[in-house]
């Protein structure tokens, strides 16, 4: 992240994707029985709003960390992207995907 960039912020755009047996919520159409959608998403922020992250590589490896430490998903693909990053010429995004497991 440039100077510039910390100074008057940038937007990001954040895809994860889970991989967990959901066998059971299929059959019970219980929440306790899969993970909550809300629970993952404030996770995920608290993560991004902890500490400024230089590279979306770090921000995106973090992210995966505490999905896998924090929820019963055996492996979390996360796809994350810089909107309209400070680039020459006209680019809609730059971003990175990483899949971790446990």
């Amino acid at each position: 992240m440039t100077g510039e960039e910390r100074r008057i912020g940038q937007r990001y755009r954040l895809d994860l994707e889970l991989f967990l047996d959901l066998a059971g919520a299929g059959r019970t159409d219980d929440l306790r029985d899969t993970v909550s959608y809300a629970e993952v998403h404030n996770a995920v922020v608290s993560v991004l709003r902890d500490r400024p992250f230089k590279l979306i590589e770090a921000a995106a490896d973090r992210v995966a960390g505490v999905v896998l430490d924090r929820f019963p998903v055996g492996q979390v693909t996360v796809r994350l992207a810089k909107l309209l990053p400070p680039i020459d010429g006209v680019v809609a995004s730059a971003g990175v995907e990483i899949t971790r497991r446990r």
